[in-house]
């Protein structure tokens, strides 16, 4: 939606136009309903604004009351509840804009406020009387917040472009934000910049005295709040937050859309919206990647769910999407501009399909992304943890019930369920296939460059989900992804909507016993089993999920000669040498014959040969527009 900007020389010099002008015309995609500046000597704030909620009429950004002037991109939640405590007349509510409401908390409450706040949020407080800059992310980290700081400068801005446009020293290539694209490893906060950083969700920002302090305000903790006897009970309130974390991002007088796979995460969301919508009479509009019809071949893609999911949805309006033509490789050059950073292997099919919800003029766009991290989680690491901690009884029933209903032997899930996660199967395992360590094989990255950040990339996840996702909000991984697809949809004047990882969801979901993800023998039973009565039933019961993006590898075959041509460019070889083994590639695909169409293949490129590819042409890229690579 919105964008939020701001510079604060320290040294008290006036902030000069230009510099609010070059940001300005970098966030020029996000000003469509508008946007404002307020300058006060030395400060500049300035807001960009993209109307999808009622109350966002009335905003009217940056807004200064007494000495505290705001700039945010923010969707409150409690607006009832904060209007109570801070004394705003529920006849002036409706007409009152969420960052007044966050600015008169920061009044009342000081850096306290971000404790009473509910939804998603980014903004800064300048306040006059103390010279101090307060910032704050939500807690998951739904809304982008970028910022450097010098000596002689802070920056800030809802897009790495934002601050780039503005930051007066060169921009130099951050190395390790390979290590993060390729392994989901190393430092959250850092982007391709190696001056420019995200304020991950969860935390605070004070500049004070020319000094900046980061502070963490919200933890993902067990406090004992959900204490379930009954395995239904579990059911019904999984099922009656889903509802909740759904309706609160939906506004039902604007055209809303879902990227609908067919799978058990955005169907359940796409339920859900429908009989959300149904009630208010307005239509669903469905957006899904799948193949040509008539194609050849035994690639599949998900039509057959799909239309099981509209035939229940009377009121879904169906687009296919097949992206003809395009492949991993395709806009490369756009892709850096949306994502600004190495974009996913997919991107062609995202692109296809936010150009399909543009032209629908859709405002909110939701997505299914995460289901499976936790409320959808296959339940792999349920028996290797309830083993470790000495619960072979009930670990031994599940892998009863497991193996009665996946058809397999006992010793099979147990090698499955536990083995495979000890160090000691996988060492004997590597040792017996004769194959390097798991994170020397996993790219096609140099080793010398890898060797640096050995200790990042070989660092184990919690096999614990409810601990391994604590890690993962709590780092802010999961919130710079969110905040991506957020960015990425501000170019086509809609909002992203990801209610799977919703606040209130994620503190339901921590005090969840793992068995339930497995209970019965079933996985993903927590999903399944709490939505079994609103999905349809060959939704609950499929086992056969499809790749997001149908034919993928095709794609990429039948970008061979553009992978070579890439690869062998001396100019992007030598940009790239440091990081790319360009020869090894080569010789992987090679052999592989391109062919029209969708078919059989004899060999697959590895996927991670696009990820290289695509790091090989963006580094060029970075470089060519003023990057020290």
């Amino acid at each position: 939606m919105s964008a939020i900007f701001g510079i604060i020389n320290k040294s008290g010099m006036p902030v000069a136009q230009s510099k609010v002008n070059a940001i300005l015309t970098s966030l020029r995609h996000r000003s469509n309903d508008g946007n404002g500046v307020w300058i006060e000597s030395n400060v500049a704030m300035g807001h960009c604004l993209l109307k999808v909620f009622a109350q966002q009429n009335f905003e009217k950004q940056p807004q200064t009351i007494s000495d505290c002037t705001i700039t945010a991109d923010a969707r409150l939640d409690n607006r009832d509840e904060l209007s109570t405590l801070l004394g705003i007349h529920r006849n002036q509510l409706a007409i009152t804009a969420d960052p007044t409401i966050i600015l008169l908390a920061y009044q009342r409450w000081g850096d306290e406020c971000i404790k009473h706040l509910e939804g998603e949020f980014a903004f800064a407080i300048w306040n006059k009387q103390n010279q101090t800059l307060f910032v704050a992310t939500d807690p998951i980290g739904y809304r982008p917040f970028y910022y450097y700081n010098s000596p002689d400068m802070f920056i800030f801005s809802s897009e790495v472009k934002g601050v780039v446009a503005a930051k007066p020293s060169p921009n130099s290539f951050n190395e390790e934000s390979l290590i993060e694209y390729f392994y989901r490893k190393g430092k959250a906060n850092i982007t391709v910049n190696m001056e420019v950083f995200a304020l991950c969700g969860g935390n605070s920002l004070i500049l004070r005295d020319d000094k900046m302090v980061i502070s963490k305000y919200w933890t993902l903790e067990s406090t004992g709040k959900y204490n379930f006897k009954k395995d239904e009970d579990w059911y019904d309130c999984t099922r009656e937050l889903l509802y909740r974390a759904i309706e609160k991002r939906l506004n039902p007088e604007v055209p809303t859309g879902i990227t609908l796979s067919g799978g058990l995460d955005s169907t359940c969301i796409a339920n859900i919206l429908s009989d959300l919508l149904l009630k208010k009479n307005k239509p669903l509009y469905a957006f899904s990647s799948v193949l040509p019809i008539g194609h050849k071949g035994i690639e599949q893609d998900e039509r057959h769910y799909i239309e099981i999911v509209g035939r229940h949805c009377p009121n879904i309006i169906q687009t296919y999407v097949e992206a003809l033509g395009a492949g991993p490789l395709s806009n490369l050059d756009e892709a850096l501009d949306l994502d600004e950073t190495f974009p996913n292997v997919f991107f062609y099919m995202d692109k296809a399909i936010l150009e399909a919800a543009a032209k629908k003029e859709i405002r909110i766009l939701y997505n299914g992304f995460g289901g499976d991290y936790w409320i959808s989680n296959k339940g792999n690491s349920v028996i290797y943890n309830l083993i470790n901690n000495g619960n072979f009884g009930e670990a031994f029933g599940l892998i009863k019930k497991l193996s009665k209903k996946e058809g397999k032997s006992i010793l099979h899930e147990i090698r499955i369920r536990y083995l495979s996660h000890t160090k000691l199967y996988n060492g004997i395992r590597s040792i017996i296939k004769k194959e390097e360590s798991n994170w020397q094989n996993k790219t096609f990255l140099h080793r010398d460059f890898l060797d640096n950040y050995s200790v990042e990339i070989n660092k184990r996840d919690n096999y614990q989900t409810s601990l391994g996702m604590k890690q993962r909000l709590e780092t802010g991984r999961i919130g710079r992804t969110i905040s991506l697809l957020y960015n990425r949809n501000s170019w086509y004047d809609m909002d992203s909507s990801t209610p799977l990882f919703d606040k209130e969801l994620m503190e339901f979901l921590i005090h969840v016993p793992e068995r339930l993800f497995i209970e019965n023998g079933i996985p993903r039973n927590l999903i399944r089993s709490a939505m079994r009565h609103v999905i349809p039933q060959e939704i609950v019961q499929r086992r056969d999920k499809q790749p997001y993006s149908p034919g993928c590898p095709t794609r990429l075959i039948n970008q061979k000669e553009e992978l070579i041509q890439i690869l062998r460019n001396p100019g992007k070889q030598k940009i790239s040498e440091k990081y790319i083994n360009s020869n090894e590639i080569i010789a992987h695909i090679s052999e592989i014959i391109p062919f029209a169409g969708f078919g059989n293949p004899s060999k697959i490129i590895d996927i991670r040969v696009a990820q290289a590819v695509i790091v090989c042409y963006l580094l060029d890229k970075l470089h060519n527009i003023g990057y020290s690579v």
